[in-house]
């Protein structure tokens, strides 16, 4: 019953993790070609913007990163004159996480969105991914 649990957990987590970067792919290809105010009325007020090759490029990010600690559990058995003594023991472990994003446009002379990129994992870029229209 446990082992189902797990691997409807897993096969739900991929099947979100799929659906997070389709949206991102669809809804910034969507972009290209649009002013850039677009961008700002789907995404919001960018981070950043920077001049590179007489291109404007306006970037949005996020980054949460953390730590929490994890109970743990082990079971051992040790032979003492040949009989087993069944030994169980708690402690704790750090585990740590980093949910990561960042969306760069490139608008050219003319105001209009030439290109678009990503990059970060989907615990970041889920939040901007949920702004664009599900992708079919």
């Amino acid at each position: 019953m446990k082992i189902r649990s797990i691997c409807a957990l897993i096969a739900l987590t991929v099947a979100a993790g799929c659906q997070t970067f389709e949206n991102m792919d669809a809804g910034l290809t969507s972009l290209h070609g649009q002013p850039y105010q677009a961008a700002f009325d789907v995404l919001g007020f960018p981070d950043a913007e920077n001049t590179i090759a007489g291109k404007r490029v306006f970037t949005w990010g996020s980054r949460n990163a953390g730590s929490y600690t994890v109970p743990t559990f082990n079971s051992s058995t040790a032979y003492v004159n040949g009989q087993p003594i069944y030994v169980q023991s708690q402690g704790t472990a750090t585990e740590t996480y980093d949910y990561h994003c960042k969306i760069d446009v490139i608008v050219g002379d003319s105001g209009v969105i030439e290109q678009t990129k990503y990059d970060g994992n989907i615990g970041g870029c889920e939040k901007y991914a949920r702004r664009f229209p599900k992708a079919q």
